[in-house]
């Protein structure tokens, strides 16, 4: 996945990691009460897979912590 190729969506989630130190424990605040979780889920999958964000998962397999990569910081702009 290019810089260019990122949507506003996946952007937003890298740039809301950085504003957190580039680490985001407990990205979705408590679970289910974000109507956003299913999307968050298919960007923060596909940020992973390029290789801009590193996960750690809970025990069931949801992500616990976000931490961006430094070609994640590259997709920013952020050297």
């Amino acid at each position: 996945m290019d810089t260019h190729d990122l949507d506003e969506s996946r952007r937003e989630l890298l740039a809301r990691v950085l504003q957190h130190g580039g680490v985001l424990a407990a990205p979705f605040g408590h679970a289910g009460e974000d109507s956003h979780q299913p999307r968050e889920l298919a960007d923060i999958a596909a940020l992973e897979e390029a290789g801009h964000l590193a996960v750690q998962r809970d025990d069931e397999g949801r992500p616990s912590r976000l931490e961006l990569t430094p070609s994640g910081y590259r997709a920013l702009g952020v050297a």
